[in-house]
């Protein structure tokens, strides 16, 4: 004989069904790791943010000691990719002579990223025109 009457889940055997606190944090971990995972996959979909974009320029103020002028500097990569072997030059020109050059050079900057250094001079480069450019960097 058959009856049609649905029967119950049974909770599982040896154990209690789940509490209300237990269902929220699974439904909360749940979402977090669905986050994180979307997050991870739009990163990796959308890919970088375009070539390297270097912007090189002295920051702060020129400061006399040591014998020399010290001249505070950042270069930053304004872009979405890494740059290599990034070289960052200065010049000091002083009544249309140059009077001192620099180079400074950075392993690497990825996207978004600032390094900084110091430029040292034996004049003041606050008598003259200071230039401070990226002169090249090489794509990984």
């Amino acid at each position: 004989m058959s009856t049609d009457t649905p029967q119950e889940p049974r909770p599982r055997e040896g154990r209690p069904p789940r509490t209300t606190a237990e269902r929220w944090t699974l439904a909360v971990s749940s979402l977090l790791i669905a986050l994180v995972v979307g997050v991870v996959v739009a990163s990796w979909v959308s890919g970088p943010g375009g070539p390297p974009v270097l912007v090189a320029s002295a920051t702060g103020e020129v400061v006399e000691g040591g014998g020399a002028y010290r001249v505070p500097f950042e270069v930053r990569n304004d872009g979405g990719e890494t740059a290599d072997q990034v070289q960052v030059v200065a010049s000091l020109e002083i009544d249309g002579e140059v009077v001192g050059e620099g180079e400074q050079s950075f392993p690497f900057l990825s996207g978004g990223e600032t390094e900084s250094g110091e430029f040292l001079f034996e004049d003041d480069p606050t008598t003259g025109t200071l230039t401070i450019e990226v002169a090249s960097y090489a794509t990984p």
